[in-house]
C-alpha cells in the first residue's frame, strides 16, 4: 500500500502535512525540513515510505522493561 501526504504549508523549517486519504485528507503533523526531499514546497505530494528498526524496537523496549521495574520497585 502506497501511501500519500500533501504538504500543506511550508512555516519557517517546518512542514505541514496531510495524510492523502481516498475522498479527503487528514492531518498527519509538522516535520522539519530537513527530514523531506531539498526544495519541497506548499502543494507537493510526498509518498511516505515505513522501515522496521528492530535495534531501535529492542532499545526501547528494555528502557520500559527498566521504567517498570522501578516503578513496581516504589510499591
Amino acid at each position: 500500500m502506497k501511501l500519500l501526504v500533501t504538504v500543506d504549508s511550508v512555516e519557517g523549517d517546518l512542514a505541514n502535512l496531510l495524510l492523502r486519504r481516498e475522498d479527503d485528507e487528514r492531518p498527519l503533523g509538522v516535520f522539519p525540513l530537513a527530514s523531506l526531499p531539498d526544495g519541497v514546497a506548499a502543494g507537493d505530494i510526498l509518498s511516505l515510505h515505513f522501515e522496521a528498526e528492530p535495534e531501535e524496537t529492542e532499545a526501547a523496549r528494555k528502557r520500559v522493561a527498566e521504567i517498570r521495574k522501578r516503578l513496581l520497585s516504589r510499591r
